[in-house]
């Protein structure tokens, strides 16, 4: 047989008879073995019992000058973690609720307590106790796991706001554009940091290059392969002249590094101001929007459109476009045109092409700002989905 489990009691009462009563009613439980410890006043009970480790302590309510109450405060405010049942008179109810909302686990009333009754209380006030001390174990548990899932959200959203500086500084900067072209951009990342990027780079005096990438996906992963698309057509449009010759160079070198399941998607253009040309490639994303000042008319300019990314053999088309003195060209990613207002419905190009016909002698930055404006009053409340970017440019 298992041994019999010992417990450690304390009674503080100030009278030796109740404390016979007590060790003879203790001795009639056989399922416990008990050490008693016989405290008769308030100052001893103070120091026994955070000096000493007792399973359950035992108060009664008169004690001389202080009672049993202003025990059991004094005895939680000083920490001690043990239950206490207090012993009170007849008739004082009030006091046996006032003893459970200070933190008593149990109370019993002298001259009605049986060896039954005295063993349910104490069997109640340790498991109650157990309980308890499960609860407080888990909640202080959850307070740290809680304070460190803080500390990382913190560590987090500091180096998504690094990851966001720096991608911010990919994005072009105080370009010398050649003269005769204007160009504004407008760029929305869905979170923090975006799948999105655009560029324009100067090539000569009278060529320069216009870039707008997707990267499937979002956040930190997609992000980090932006940078790299960006880094890698930077270098691919200073080294040629040809977007279908830059797009294959581009996929060569992120082939080899692209995650699956991921791609780039982009277009290209390359603009010649003397012979007032457009030479562009396109790879898996939408067409650009030509609006002719002189038709009065949008075209989308569109090749074939292998992803890049994907496939190491894929070949690129090229295309030419004339442009003409008043033209304006907006490059989009999918987020503009797949997002939806609260029918569900997409926003339609026919508001797009409304704004860059009307462009005028408005500059590039109004038609942008006119572009997401338009959409926002087509969207309302529906949150962005997407990372949206818009680069309208204007030949002038």
């Amino acid at each position: 047989m298992p041994p019999t489990p010992i417990v450690r009691i304390c009674l503080v009462d100030d009278d030796e008879d109740y404390y016979v009563i007590t060790k003879d009613l203790l001795s009639e439980i056989s399922s416990f073995s008990f050490e008693i410890t016989w405290i008769d006043t308030y100052e001893k009970a103070l120091d026994e019992t955070a000096r000493s480790a007792f399973d359950v302590l035992v108060f009664d309510y008169r004690l001389g000058p202080k009672n049993g109450l202003d025990l059991l405060r004094e005895v939680i405010a000083r920490n001690v973690r043990t239950p206490v049942i207090m012993l009170t008179g007849q008739g004082d109810r009030e006091i046996d609720i006032e003893a459970m909302k200070a933190g008593a686990a149990d109370y019993l009333v002298k001259g009605r307590i049986d060896a039954a009754q005295l063993e349910r209380s104490i069997r109640y006030s340790m498991d109650r106790f157990a309980t308890l001390e499960q609860l407080r174990s888990s909640r202080d548990s959850l307070r740290t796991t809680t304070q460190e899932l803080e500390k990382a959200l913190r560590n987090i959203n500091d180096e998504l706001e690094t990851a966001k500086r720096v991608q911010k500084s990919l994005l072009p900067q105080n370009v010398d554009a050649p003269a005769g072209i204007e160009f504004s951009a407008v760029y929305l990342p869905s979170g923090v940091i975006g799948g999105d990027m655009y560029d324009v780079v100067k090539i000569d005096e009278t060529h320069v290059a216009f870039l707008v990438l997707d990267v499937c996906g979002h956040g930190v992963p997609a992000a980090l392969i932006t940078a790299m698309a960006k880094v890698s057509f930077t270098r691919a449009i200073l080294k040629n002249d040809s977007p279908k010759s830059i797009f294959a160079q581009v996929n060569t070198e992120l082939c080899r590094f692209m995650p699956e399941g991921r791609y780039v998607t982009a277009f290209l253009a390359i603009l010649d101001l003397e012979k007032k040309e457009l030479s562009f490639s396109r790879a898996g994303h939408p067409p650009a929007a030509h609006a002719s000042r002189l038709r009065r008319t949008v075209d989308y300019l569109s090749t074939g459109a292998p992803l890049i990314g994907c496939f190491t053999d894929s070949q690129f088309e090229e295309s030419v476009a004339p442009m003409a003195a008043g033209d304006t060209i907006v490059f989009y990613t999918d987020g503009l045109i797949e997002s939806v207002n609260q029918s569900d419905e997409r926003y339609p190009m026919q508001a797009m092409e409304a704004i860059i016909l009307s462009a005028g002698e408005k500059p590039a930055e109004a038609t942008g700002i006119a572009i997401i404006d338009s959409l926002r009053a087509f969207t309302g409340p529906v949150p962005q989905a997407d990372d949206i970017t818009v680069l309208v440019v204007k030949i002038l």
